[in-house]
Protein backbone atom coordinates (compact mmCIF):
# COMPACT_ATOMS: atom_id res chain seq x y z
CA UNK A 1 0.00 0.00 0.00
CA UNK A 2 3.23 2.43 0.76
CA UNK A 3 4.40 1.73 -2.58
CA UNK A 4 1.39 2.42 -4.36
CA UNK A 5 0.82 6.03 -2.97
CA UNK A 6 4.92 6.74 -3.21
CA UNK A 7 4.37 5.58 -6.95
CA UNK A 8 1.54 8.39 -7.23
CA UNK A 9 3.70 10.82 -5.10
CA UNK A 10 6.72 10.91 -7.81
CA UNK A 11 3.67 10.76 -10.55
CA UNK A 12 2.44 14.01 -9.71
CA UNK A 13 5.65 15.70 -9.23
CA UNK A 14 6.57 14.50 -12.95
CA UNK A 15 3.15 16.20 -14.25
CA UNK A 16 4.05 19.13 -12.45
CA UNK A 17 7.62 19.69 -13.77
CA UNK A 18 6.28 19.02 -17.24
CA UNK A 19 3.20 21.44 -16.91
CA UNK A 20 5.70 24.45 -15.62
CA UNK A 21 8.23 23.03 -19.04
CA UNK A 22 5.06 23.81 -21.24
CA UNK A 23 3.82 27.14 -19.86
CA UNK A 24 7.81 28.96 -19.89
CA UNK A 25 7.99 27.38 -23.16
CA UNK A 26 4.76 29.54 -24.21
CA UNK A 27 6.49 32.41 -23.84
CA UNK A 28 7.62 34.32 -26.69
CA UNK A 29 11.61 35.55 -26.45
CA UNK A 30 11.93 39.29 -26.24
CA UNK A 31 15.15 40.43 -27.75
CA UNK A 32 17.01 42.92 -25.61
CA UNK A 33 18.81 45.16 -27.77
CA UNK A 34 17.18 48.31 -29.19
CA UNK A 35 17.18 49.09 -33.02
CA UNK A 36 19.17 52.75 -33.55
CA UNK A 37 16.71 54.65 -35.26
CA UNK A 38 18.99 58.36 -37.10
CA UNK A 39 17.78 60.98 -39.32
CA UNK A 40 19.52 61.64 -42.67
CA UNK A 41 21.97 63.57 -42.93
CA UNK A 42 21.96 67.19 -44.06
CA UNK A 43 21.60 67.63 -47.83
CA UNK A 44 21.11 63.55 -48.40
CA UNK A 45 18.58 62.80 -50.35
CA UNK A 46 17.08 59.70 -49.51
CA UNK A 47 13.74 57.50 -49.31
CA UNK A 48 13.68 54.69 -46.75
CA UNK A 49 11.71 51.49 -48.09
CA UNK A 50 10.79 49.17 -45.20
CA UNK A 51 10.84 45.83 -46.63
CA UNK A 52 9.71 42.81 -44.03
CA UNK A 53 10.81 39.28 -43.94
CA UNK A 54 8.94 37.35 -41.64
CA UNK A 55 10.72 33.68 -40.96
CA UNK A 56 8.76 30.74 -39.58
CA UNK A 57 10.85 28.34 -37.13
CA UNK A 58 8.61 25.65 -35.82
CA UNK A 59 9.63 23.90 -32.43
CA UNK A 60 7.57 21.41 -31.48
CA UNK A 61 7.30 19.86 -27.87
CA UNK A 62 4.58 17.22 -27.61
CA UNK A 63 3.71 16.51 -23.85
CA UNK A 64 0.98 13.75 -23.80
CA UNK A 65 -0.69 14.96 -27.51
CA UNK A 66 -0.17 18.67 -26.42
CA UNK A 67 2.10 20.24 -29.40
CA UNK A 68 3.26 24.09 -28.57
CA UNK A 69 4.59 26.16 -31.73
CA UNK A 70 6.86 28.76 -31.26
CA UNK A 71 7.53 31.83 -33.92
CA UNK A 72 10.21 34.12 -34.36
CA UNK A 73 9.44 37.40 -36.89
CA UNK A 74 13.02 39.12 -38.37
CA UNK A 75 12.55 42.35 -39.78
CA UNK A 76 14.87 43.89 -42.28
CA UNK A 77 15.00 47.56 -43.67
CA UNK A 78 16.56 48.53 -46.49
CA UNK A 79 17.43 52.26 -47.56
CA UNK A 80 17.59 53.44 -51.34
CA UNK A 81 18.92 56.65 -52.41
CA UNK A 82 17.43 58.36 -55.64
CA UNK A 83 19.56 60.27 -57.97
CA UNK A 84 18.02 62.55 -60.21
CA UNK A 85 19.72 63.57 -63.57
CA UNK A 86 19.00 66.77 -65.41
CA UNK A 87 19.63 66.58 -69.22
CA UNK A 88 21.63 70.36 -69.83
CA UNK A 89 21.27 71.93 -73.24
CA UNK A 90 23.76 73.44 -74.87
CA UNK A 91 24.46 77.20 -74.18
CA UNK A 92 24.23 80.21 -76.92
CA UNK A 93 26.69 83.17 -76.56
CA UNK A 94 26.22 86.50 -78.48
CA UNK A 95 28.28 89.22 -78.57
CA UNK A 96 31.89 90.06 -80.99
CA UNK A 97 32.19 87.23 -84.09
CA UNK A 98 34.71 86.27 -86.84
CA UNK A 99 33.91 84.13 -89.47
CA UNK A 100 34.83 83.14 -92.91
CA UNK A 101 31.90 82.24 -96.53
CA UNK A 102 32.45 81.01 -100.27
CA UNK A 103 30.25 81.40 -102.97
CA UNK A 104 29.59 82.18 -106.33
CA UNK A 105 28.74 85.69 -107.65
CA UNK A 106 26.19 86.43 -110.29
CA UNK A 107 26.82 89.33 -113.04
CA UNK A 108 23.33 91.50 -113.75
CA UNK A 109 23.33 95.19 -114.97
CA UNK A 110 25.64 96.43 -117.24
CA UNK A 111 28.41 93.66 -116.14
CA UNK A 112 25.63 90.95 -117.55
CA UNK A 113 26.51 88.63 -120.56
CA UNK A 114 29.96 90.37 -121.14
CA UNK A 115 31.25 88.46 -117.80
CA UNK A 116 30.52 85.35 -116.63
CA UNK A 117 29.62 84.16 -112.85
CA UNK A 118 32.64 84.25 -110.75
CA UNK A 119 34.21 82.45 -107.48
CA UNK A 120 33.79 83.97 -104.04
CA UNK A 121 35.83 84.26 -100.65
CA UNK A 122 34.92 86.54 -97.51
CA UNK A 123 35.74 87.43 -94.12
CA UNK A 124 33.95 89.11 -91.72
CA UNK A 125 33.54 90.69 -88.23
CA UNK A 126 30.80 91.72 -86.90
CA UNK A 127 28.66 91.93 -83.15
CA UNK A 128 25.59 90.53 -82.86
CA UNK A 129 24.18 90.31 -79.01
CA UNK A 130 22.13 86.84 -78.66
CA UNK A 131 19.20 88.62 -77.31
CA UNK A 132 19.27 91.74 -79.46
CA UNK A 133 17.81 91.96 -83.09
CA UNK A 134 20.05 94.73 -84.27
CA UNK A 135 23.34 94.02 -84.71
CA UNK A 136 26.68 95.48 -87.29
CA UNK A 137 29.15 93.83 -89.59
CA UNK A 138 31.94 94.51 -91.51
CA UNK A 139 32.92 91.88 -94.88
CA UNK A 140 35.21 91.81 -97.44
CA UNK A 141 35.27 89.77 -100.47
CA UNK A 142 37.25 88.71 -103.37
CA UNK A 143 35.77 87.64 -106.99
CA UNK A 144 37.38 86.40 -110.08
CA UNK A 145 34.72 86.52 -113.03
CA UNK A 146 35.06 83.40 -115.29
CA UNK A 147 36.31 84.68 -119.02
CA UNK A 148 33.06 85.07 -121.58
CA UNK A 149 34.86 83.83 -125.00
CA UNK A 150 33.31 86.55 -126.98
CA UNK A 151 35.44 89.40 -125.07
CA UNK A 152 38.62 87.69 -124.10
CA UNK A 153 40.09 89.87 -126.69
CA UNK A 154 39.67 92.49 -124.47
CA UNK A 155 41.93 91.42 -121.58
CA UNK A 156 42.90 89.65 -118.34
CA UNK A 157 39.73 87.68 -116.48
CA UNK A 158 37.78 90.35 -114.55
CA UNK A 159 39.06 90.48 -110.85
CA UNK A 160 36.53 92.82 -108.10
CA UNK A 161 37.28 93.62 -104.77
CA UNK A 162 34.30 94.38 -102.21
CA UNK A 163 33.80 95.97 -98.73
CA UNK A 164 30.26 96.28 -97.26
CA UNK A 165 29.29 98.16 -93.79
CA UNK A 166 26.23 96.81 -93.16
CA UNK A 167 23.49 96.59 -90.28
CA UNK A 168 22.25 93.06 -89.64
CA UNK A 169 18.39 92.20 -88.19
CA UNK A 170 17.54 89.20 -86.72
CA UNK A 171 13.83 88.58 -87.40
CA UNK A 172 11.98 86.72 -84.35
CA UNK A 173 10.48 84.02 -86.74
CA UNK A 174 10.44 80.08 -86.15
CA UNK A 175 13.64 81.17 -84.14
CA UNK A 176 12.84 77.66 -82.55
CA UNK A 177 11.62 75.52 -85.04
CA UNK A 178 14.80 73.15 -84.37
CA UNK A 179 14.46 72.74 -80.41
CA UNK A 180 16.71 73.91 -78.18
CA UNK A 181 20.19 73.10 -79.46
CA UNK A 182 19.92 74.98 -82.12
CA UNK A 183 18.40 78.62 -82.92
CA UNK A 184 17.61 79.45 -86.16
CA UNK A 185 17.28 83.08 -86.80
CA UNK A 186 16.30 84.52 -90.25
CA UNK A 187 17.71 87.75 -91.00
CA UNK A 188 18.22 90.48 -93.24
CA UNK A 189 20.62 93.28 -93.73
CA UNK A 190 21.99 96.19 -95.99
CA UNK A 191 24.45 99.39 -96.01
CA UNK A 192 27.38 100.93 -98.14
CA UNK A 193 29.77 99.45 -100.20
CA UNK A 194 32.66 100.03 -101.83
CA UNK A 195 33.55 97.91 -105.09
CA UNK A 196 37.21 97.76 -106.50
CA UNK A 197 37.81 96.09 -110.05
CA UNK A 198 39.53 95.66 -112.94
CA UNK A 199 39.25 94.13 -116.41
CA UNK A 200 35.70 94.44 -115.66
CA UNK A 201 33.63 94.63 -118.83
CA UNK A 202 30.79 96.72 -118.90
CA UNK A 203 28.51 97.47 -121.83
CA UNK A 204 27.80 100.60 -123.05
CA UNK A 205 24.39 102.66 -123.19
CA UNK A 206 23.59 102.52 -126.33
CA UNK A 207 19.68 103.53 -125.24
CA UNK A 208 21.51 106.83 -124.45
CA UNK A 209 23.26 107.05 -127.57
CA UNK A 210 26.25 105.97 -126.71
CA UNK A 211 28.25 104.01 -129.38
CA UNK A 212 31.33 102.07 -130.09
CA UNK A 213 32.59 99.23 -127.66
CA UNK A 214 33.58 95.71 -128.90
CA UNK A 215 30.77 93.10 -129.93
CA UNK A 216 27.22 92.89 -130.44
CA UNK A 217 27.01 94.09 -126.42
CA UNK A 218 29.28 97.54 -126.93
CA UNK A 219 31.47 96.22 -124.54
CA UNK A 220 34.59 97.78 -122.84
CA UNK A 221 36.77 97.64 -120.11
CA UNK A 222 35.43 99.77 -117.20
CA UNK A 223 37.04 103.20 -117.28
CA UNK A 224 38.56 103.02 -120.44
CA UNK A 225 38.05 106.64 -122.09
CA UNK A 226 37.78 105.01 -125.70
CA UNK A 227 34.93 103.72 -127.39
CA UNK A 228 36.43 102.54 -130.80
CA UNK A 229 35.09 99.09 -131.70
CA UNK A 230 38.72 97.73 -131.88
CA UNK A 231 39.60 95.59 -128.73
CA UNK A 232 43.02 97.25 -129.04
CA UNK A 233 42.11 100.64 -128.20
CA UNK A 234 39.31 99.62 -125.32
CA UNK A 235 41.79 97.67 -122.95
CA UNK A 236 42.69 99.32 -119.29
CA UNK A 237 44.25 97.41 -117.09
CA UNK A 238 44.14 100.01 -113.64
CA UNK A 239 42.22 99.45 -110.98
CA UNK A 240 38.98 101.09 -110.11
CA UNK A 241 36.67 102.30 -107.60
CA UNK A 242 32.84 102.70 -107.16
CA UNK A 243 30.96 103.15 -104.11
CA UNK A 244 27.65 101.71 -103.99
CA UNK A 245 25.44 100.15 -101.89
CA UNK A 246 23.96 96.35 -100.71
CA UNK A 247 20.86 94.74 -99.14
CA UNK A 248 19.95 91.11 -98.77
CA UNK A 249 19.35 88.51 -95.85
CA UNK A 250 19.93 85.08 -94.85
CA UNK A 251 19.01 82.32 -92.99
CA UNK A 252 21.37 81.48 -89.94
CA UNK A 253 21.79 78.65 -87.33
CA UNK A 254 23.75 79.19 -84.13
CA UNK A 255 24.81 76.44 -81.54
CA UNK A 256 26.65 77.92 -78.95
CA UNK A 257 29.98 79.80 -80.13
CA UNK A 258 29.67 79.06 -83.74
CA UNK A 259 26.63 80.29 -86.21
CA UNK A 260 26.18 78.65 -89.47
CA UNK A 261 24.93 80.77 -92.58
CA UNK A 262 23.22 80.72 -96.22
CA UNK A 263 22.90 84.32 -97.43
CA UNK A 264 22.41 86.40 -100.77
CA UNK A 265 22.28 90.06 -101.81
CA UNK A 266 22.59 92.31 -104.12
CA UNK A 267 26.13 95.19 -104.45
CA UNK A 268 24.52 98.12 -106.57
CA UNK A 269 27.42 100.01 -108.15
CA UNK A 270 27.47 102.58 -110.99
CA UNK A 271 30.54 104.09 -112.78
CA UNK A 272 29.42 106.67 -115.09
CA UNK A 273 25.70 107.40 -115.60
CA UNK A 274 25.77 108.49 -118.92
CA UNK A 275 28.03 106.19 -120.45
CA UNK A 276 27.11 102.48 -118.75
CA UNK A 277 23.48 101.25 -116.94
CA UNK A 278 23.76 100.13 -113.56
CA UNK A 279 25.88 97.36 -112.50
CA UNK A 280 24.74 94.76 -109.59
CA UNK A 281 26.88 92.04 -108.36
CA UNK A 282 24.69 88.99 -106.35
CA UNK A 283 27.02 87.30 -104.30
CA UNK A 284 25.41 83.89 -102.81
CA UNK A 285 27.72 82.95 -99.58
CA UNK A 286 27.59 79.61 -97.38
CA UNK A 287 29.58 80.78 -93.95
CA UNK A 288 30.44 80.45 -90.12
CA UNK A 289 30.77 82.23 -87.76
CA UNK A 290 33.14 82.38 -84.63
CA UNK A 291 31.71 83.84 -81.06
Amino acid sequence: MYKRYGLLLVAGAAIFALDASAASAQTPPRSQKRIPIAKEAPGEVAQPRVDTVTVYKTDTLRLRGRPDTVRMTNTVIHTDTVIQQVQLTAKHIGGMYFGVAAGGVLPYGAIRTVNEPGALGQVQLGWQGLNNPLGIRLDGSYTQFSDNADYAVLGDRPSMLTGNLDLRLNLPFFNHTLGSSVLFTPYALGGGSMVRYDNLRMKLNSDEGVVGGFGPQHAVIAGSAGTATTGTTIQNTDWHNDFGWNVGGGFAFHAGKKEMFIEARAIHFNRDDTRYHASWAIPITFGVNFF
